[in-house]
């Protein structure tokens, strides 16, 4: 049971506690199980936000739910072992699923038996199937496999009239060419693109609403003690990473990792140096790259949970402790520093980061002005700067934390994904006996 003096004051309060759960599309919607009167003294006295009233005490309930009244408690040790956990498991299954893929093809290909896709490079030549000669192997096989649709499609559409069935022949032709002349670099950044525009799409279906408020936004704070409320809060730091609410929000991170998405695949695609001369080949790359974008985007939405419960949250609880100091604007900027985020801007800026160390001679263009290519390295930089400046001055049109954690992801990967990556390859596979 909580005392706080004056009934205007607490009445500016409890606005303060219903500007943190109404006033944003994204906060949870409580409605007051209390009502407090808002009437101000007639000798009250109003100066800039401040008003002196005659004080009397008024409890202030807690609810264990996110019921009016309640507040934000701190979240952090959860958000950590959600991230750990996530990442782990992810990294686990993309190295298992490149090792199991590159012993099939490598079976395919006709060398079976136990270690047989490892070889070691000499100087007169090298034993075994490479990259190269797996990746054209896969792509035949696509093709064979779009010929035989092609084949059936007449059948399967017998019951269409023929000025139907030949639009949709030549429509499947023409998909199937533009995915198998293309390369999984190409490929995989449109995929996500595609996934994220079907999550933008469900925020337009009012029938969805709740349920994406729910689990495809990152909560930085929880209202509910229980365990299970708390531990499913942590689902929106992985979800939320291929959410977005807004048209324009998508299209600049689509735009972004149509950009870059390519040279970061390509940099994991490359084999790092390897003193002992072992050669490690892939026959896809794609489940590394996609568990360093959900990764980086987890790192992202982590730093920007901590940054919340460390930082806004402590200053927030002291504003709303002293309810005769609180305004109106104050709790705005208050809900503000907890409101949920979304986005893949936090992985978008792990690529960018990652392809300015890998490729450092590259030039980029701003969006607005195409036509002034910079060096890659100035323009990453000033995004960067950006982002350090508006946290400093506390600038919140964006989520500038998850910013700088994405970048700063993108700079650890740069020195140490690959290795680890090809060290979890090599101890997952370490005395398995494939089948031909």
């Amino acid at each position: 049971m909580s005392f706080f003096s004056s009934s205007s004051s607490t009445a500016i309060r409890q606005s303060a506690l219903n500007i943190l759960h109404h006033s944003s599309p994204f906060a949870p919607q409580c409605q007051s199980s209390r009502r407090f009167n808002s009437a101000t003294p007639k000798h009250a006295r109003q100066v800039l936000g401040r008003i002196d009233v005659k004080q009397i005490g008024v409890p202030l309930r807690r609810g264990s739910g996110q019921a009016s009244g309640s507040l934000p408690r701190p979240h952090i040790w959860r958000p950590i072992a959600f991230f750990l956990g996530v990442s782990t498991v992810t990294y686990i299954a993309a190295a298992e699923y490149t090792n199991r893929d590159t012993a099939y093809w490598a079976s395919r290909l006709g060398s079976g038996g136990a270690g047989a896709w490892w070889r070691r490079s000499t100087g007169s030549g090298v034993t075994g199937y490479s990259d190269r000669e797996m990746a054209r192997a896969k792509t035949l096989e696509s093709a064979r496999k779009a010929q035989a649709h092609v084949n059936a499609l007449p059948q399967i559409l017998s019951f269409l009239p023929p000025s139907v069935v030949q639009p949709i022949m030549r429509l499947y032709v023409t998909s199937a060419e533009f995915f198998i002349n293309r390369s999984p670099a190409q490929i995989v950044p449109l995929g996500l693109i595609s996934g994220m525009a079907t999550v933008w799409i469900m925020w337009k279906i009012p029938r969805y609403q709740g349920f994406m408020r729910r689990w495809f936004l990152s909560h930085p704070v929880v209202y509910s003690s229980t365990p299970s409320k708390a531990w499913a809060n942590c689902v929106g730091m992985a979800t939320s990473v291929f959410s977005h609410q807004s048209g324009s929000h998508l299209l600049f991170n689509s735009i972004g990792l149509y950009s870059f998405g390519a040279a970061a695949y390509t940099f994991l695609a490359t084999p790092p140096p390897s003193p002992q001369g072992f050669i490690l080949p892939s026959a896809t790359y794609t489940p590394h790259f996609l568990a360093f974008f959900l990764t980086a985007g987890l790192f992202a939405s982590l730093a920007s949970t901590l940054y919340t419960n460390i930082f806004r949250l402590p200053l927030l609880l002291r504003t709303l402790a002293s309810p005769a100091r609180l305004s109106s604007a104050q709790a705005l900027a208050a809900h503000y520093a907890i409101s949920p985020s979304l986005g893949a801007s936090g992985a978008v800026y792990a690529t960018l980061t990652l392809t300015a160390l890998a490729y450092p001679n590259t030039s980029v263009s701003l969006i607005f002005l195409p036509f002034f290519p910079i060096p890659i390295s100035l323009g990453v930089g000033g995004l960067v700067l950006f982002d350090i400046v508006a946290l400093i001055r506390g600038w919140r049109v964006f989520d500038h934390v998850a910013h700088l954690g994405g970048a700063l992801f993108g700079v650890l990967y740069y020195q140490y994904g690959r290795e680890f990556f090809l060290s979890l390859r090599r101890r997952l596979q370490k005395d398995r006996v494939y089948s031909r």
